[in-house]
């Protein structure tokens, strides 16, 4: 599955700022913790945190395809209350769709993985914000969290205490409403007692005369043990016996 995360604001717009925080700030944080959350069960992509996905569609530089994701969230913080020193009350967490959208399960667990932390769940709305109208009318289901109220002192003092877990929450609401697997990555790593074929293109190492000359085709074609691995003039190569001669590692597949 491929996700796309989009921090809100950014670019030199800082979205909602108050003494608690700045929206833009916070959007980066979360989504560069959700990505890191959502390892090994997608293939995440944030878009540039640098830019503001918002003016890139207004000025026709969108830095994406949404067509290319399966899902994409764009993260915000709200700002309406002005509660500064707090009441006691938290006001809230809540998450848009647009008006097109027809599931809403992932949004609905992304919403009690918040409220789990204190929150007030403040449901799933329907709104054709710009950036989430984009991506559904490329065909990609979209939604746009507006996390807590960052002029909230209440809020605020929850999701500063707990936004690392906010992250995964959010994370494990896509894990479970999509079903993801966690994929092992295979060790490649070449070490010494490996057995090794040769790439195709693959040039000799080592520190002696043959250094940087083609490995013949005859060659490729065997086995070979790792015998030692070491770093000759910033290159890691390996020795490999039955030839006895350094081959760099990027030539070889175990």
């Amino acid at each position: 599955m491929k996700i796309l995360l989009i921090s809100g604001h950014g670019a030199g717009d800082p979205g909602a700022s108050t003494k608690l925080g700045v929206e833009a700030d916070e959007a980066i944080y979360m989504v560069k913790k959700i990505k890191e959350a959502l390892t090994g069960y997608a293939t995440v992509t944030l878009y540039p945190t640098e830019r503001n996905a918002y003016k890139d569609i207004q000025n026709k530089s969108l830095k994406v395809d949404f067509n290319d994701y399966d899902y994409v969230l764009e993260v915000h913080f709200n700002a309406a209350v002005g509660d500064i020193k707090g009441n006691g009350k938290t006001i809230g967490t809540e998450i848009y769709v647009t008006i097109a959208e027809k599931t809403v399960g992932v949004e609905y667990k992304i919403l009690e993985q918040l409220s789990k932390q204190g929150l007030k769940n403040r449901g799933v709305k329907r709104k054709n914000y710009t950036v989430i109208s984009k991506a559904k009318a490329a065909g990609t289901s979209s939604a746009l969290l507006e996390t807590c109220f960052i002029d909230d002192a209440d809020d605020m003092k929850i999701y500063s205490e707990k936004k690392d877990e906010m992250c995964k929450g959010i994370a494990n609401a896509i894990i479970t409403q999509f079903k993801l697997k966690k994929t092992t990555v295979k060790d490649n790593t070449i070490k010494k007692g490996d057995t090794v074929c040769i790439k195709s293109g693959a040039v000799y190492g080592g520190l002696a005369k043959t250094r940087g000359k083609k490995v013949p085709d005859s060659v490729l074609k065997k086995k070979y043990q790792v015998q030692k691995v070491e770093t000759h003039k910033n290159v890691k190569e390996a020795l490999l016996g039955g030839i006895n001669s350094w081959v760099a590692v990027k030539y070889l597949n175990k």
